[in-house]
């Protein structure tokens, strides 16, 4: 780590070297160019044929020397944009100029707008509502998905209000899978947007590509965790209307945010118990993994004789937060011995080493 800040220091400070050469190498380019428009000026207004050998030598050493400083001066420009180019050095504000012209020419090359676009957001991570409005009409117009995408990642992170709109609507035209992804990702920013989340959670739900629908719950689990958020997912989590996934993820997005959910958690555990469908209650014993509530001990038991082998998996695995208690300890064993399944053993095996190995980091 050390290693990489010296480097960085090291490149910052070349860096300024470069830019203090740069300028005295254009103030001695100024001075020369002013002299030798005076030697000129000289040369070309006397009589004296005595004085034009004289003005002659000197004129050509001026202009050797000028060639020579503006060849230095090239390598070094050069050299300077080069660094910019791998963000090495910010680029100045001349450079700035240049990319900003570059990324809003229509006829430039798409690789070469965001490559501009790149340094630009490098410089100035929240982009301007100019550079905002620009990168959109991009995006929308580009045939190229590849573009879109990529236009799409110097987006991420952005919060320019005047986003939001344009980034929902795209979502209903879009097909591109990869860049569907990348449009969700970037609306997660705006989690905290009612509408922005209404989107999320119909895309979390309904939508076709399990890649999307992974991405807005992403989203959906680290959202904000204001009191009135959290209120809302208590709300849908304990709500007997809402779909199994809903009211799972909503548990799942208060397991993030911390929240305390006692009652949801016992109304999930009444479900699991309750519950004839294999589905439903493996669904709810991979939702409990991880939470160490004494309510779930009681389905969690019950899961380990389940007819379903991937119930009893599930159930096994999230048995794994009460492997310290004795009793939990005797069915797993019991389950190792028993069970017809291999996949059930090794979970059941899996729960009481990770019993162990939390009671031996607690014993050092």
């Amino acid at each position: 780590m050390l290693g990489w800040l010296a480097g960085g220091v090291v490149i910052v400070g070349l860096g300024a070297v470069q830019f203090n050469q740069m300028q005295q190498f254009r103030a001695e380019l100024a001075s020369l160019r002013a002299e030798l428009r005076g030697t000129q000026e000289i040369a070309s207004t006397s009589t004296a044929e005595q004085t034009r050998p004289a003005s002659g030598d000197r004129t050509v050493g001026l202009q050797a020397r000028l060639a020579n400083v503006e060849r230095v001066l090239a390598d070094l420009s050069k050299a300077t944009e080069s660094l910019m180019d791998r963000g090495m050095v910010p680029p100045n504000e001349e450079r700035l100029a240049q990319l900003q012209q570059r990324f809003f020419d229509p006829s430039a090359p798409d690789a070469e707008r965001l490559r501009s676009l790149r340094m630009l957001k490098r410089r100035q991570p929240q982009l301007s509502d100019e550079l905002v409005t620009q990168a959109l009409t991009m995006l929308q117009s580009s045939t190229n998905g590849n573009t879109r995408r990529q236009l799409l990642q110097q987006l991420d992170g952005v919060t320019n209000a005047a986003m939001k709109g344009p980034l929902i609507a795209m979502l209903d035209s879009e097909t591109t899978g990869n860049v569907r992804e990348e449009l969700v990702d970037v609306l997660s920013d705006f989690a905290r947007d009612p509408a922005v989340e209404t989107k999320l959670w119909q895309l979390a739900m309904n939508d076709p590509d399990g890649e999307v629908r992974e991405q807005a719950e992403e989203a959906l689990t680290e959202g904000p965790a204001t009191p009135e958020r959290l209120q809302s997912l208590r709300e849908k989590a304990a709500n007997p209307n809402a779909s199994l996934d809903e009211r799972l993820l909503s548990l799942r997005a208060l397991r993030e945010a911390n929240a305390q959910a006692p009652e949801v958690i016992s109304d999930m555990a009444n479900l699991a118990q309750t519950s004839t469908d294999p589905v439903t209650r493996a669904k709810l014993f991979r939702a409990f993994d991880g939470i160490n509530d004494p309510n779930l001990m009681s389905p969690l038991v019950h899961g380990l004789q389940d007819p379903n082998p991937v119930v009893r998996e599930s159930a096994a695995d999230a048995l794994s937060s009460f492997a310290s208690d004795p009793r939990i300890q005797e069915w797993l064993n019991h389950v190792i011995a028993n069970d017809a399944d291999p996949r059930v053993k090794r979970e059941a095996y899996a729960a009481l080493e990770q019993s162990q190995q939390r009671r031996g980091r607690r014993g050092r």
